[in-house]
């Protein structure tokens, strides 16, 4: 009998759909001035999806997530915690 030891002694993801499209999704949140402010906007998009990578950049007052999920529930979440996401004026 051979055994595996690599799919053995490797984690599963629970709800990690395998071969699920990735979205990059952008938000505007006008109020996220500071770190202390970047810190409840990431750790709300994360209780959507512990797995999804998130970048905030402070100055810009812009979140990216790259994630399998649709904006939707981030946006609910975002508005919840008091960082509402607002579309940007086109440049």
């Amino acid at each position: 009998m051979l055994i595996d030891i690599a799919t053995v002694s490797t984690p599963s993801v629970v709800g990690a759909p395998i071969n699920q499209e990735i979205n990059m999704l952008q938000f505007h949140i006008p109020n996220m001035t500071c770190g202390s402010c970047a810190k409840p906007v990431r750790d709300a998009l994360l209780s959507v999806d512990p797995l999804a990578k998130i970048e905030t950049d402070t100055p810009a007052r812009q979140v990216r997530v790259e994630t399998a999920l649709g904006e939707a529930a981030f946006l609910a979440v975002l508005a919840e915690a008091g960082y509402p996401h607002q579309l940007q004026a086109s440049q």
